[in-house]
């Protein structure tokens, strides 16, 4: 399996049908990339912030 190409599979963004049927193109899969990166980095403030409000320093 290409990691790439289904990454947005496995982050629920498409389903697998839809890759194998090429319903989307090459700029539909950077778009996806872009969306999944957004999400990890607004995690990643997420618990970052979390971890500052349980040290109270928020």
């Amino acid at each position: 399996m290409d990691e790439f190409l289904f990454a947005p599979v496995l982050g629920g963004l498409w389903t697998h049908s839809e890759v194998v049927r090429d319903v989307f193109d090459i700029d539909d899969l950077l778009d996806a990339h872009e969306i999944l990166e957004v999400r990890e980095e607004n995690r990643r403030r997420a618990e970052e912030a979390a971890r500052l409000r349980e040290r109270g320093m928020m």
